[in-house]
């Protein structure tokens, strides 16, 4: 009589551990890494190991990352208690107010803007530099970055009113459609 194969059970496997196991097993794992940071300081190698803690346990990745870039434990502490459900997500702080600018300095601004964004735009269509049986090219751009004569509050006060659009790292575009006052 034939006898039946049984079938050998392989190491380790049983059941998956559950959610909540792994996430304790994460904490504690991450408290280990801040533990480490606090007595060596600043060791980037740790650092990176704790953001990849924190986002591996689901936490808030835009939490994270202000926790890493600002190498601020106070926000790792925190980041903690909100994977443990003692603390809600708090909101990011609101922007400082914008300070004030004269209207004149916005609107000479506003004017130096128009003319940098009128000159790029005739130098990149212009003729000169290439062949001269070919006609120029369209300027395939829409934001430049504004003239240093100003500083950066002008511009963001500028963003703010709707006269000009921010596209992001100090770029900035005429809006599409005019602020209605």
């Amino acid at each position: 009589m034939a006898r039946k194969n049984k079938k050998k059970r392989k190491p380790g496997g049983g059941a998956p551990p559950s959610r909540v196991d792994q996430l304790e097993k994460d904490l504690r794992e991450i408290e280990d890494v801040v533990h480490g940071l606090e007595a060596n300081g600043d060791e980037p190698a740790e650092w990176g190991r704790l953001q990849r803690l924190l986002l591996k346990a689901k936490a808030e990745p835009g939490m994270v990352a202000r926790a890493v870039i600002g190498r601020d434990l106070e926000l790792v502490a925190s980041t903690l208690n909100v994977l443990r459900g003692i603390e809600e997500i708090q909101e990011a702080p609101e922007p400082p107010p914008l300070p004030e600018v004269p209207e004149d300095t916005l609107r000479s601004a506003m004017r130096a803007y128009r003319k940098r964004m009128k000159l790029m735009k005739l130098d990149h269509e212009s003729k000169l530099g290439r062949s001269p049986l070919t006609s120029g090219k369209d300027a395939g751009f829409e934001s430049i970055l504004p003239p240093e004569d100003y500083g950066p509050e002008v511009w963001q006060v500028l963003a703010a009113r709707g006269e000009l659009e921010a596209t992001g790292q100090g770029f900035y575009k005429l809006p599409t459609e005019r602020p209605s006052f």
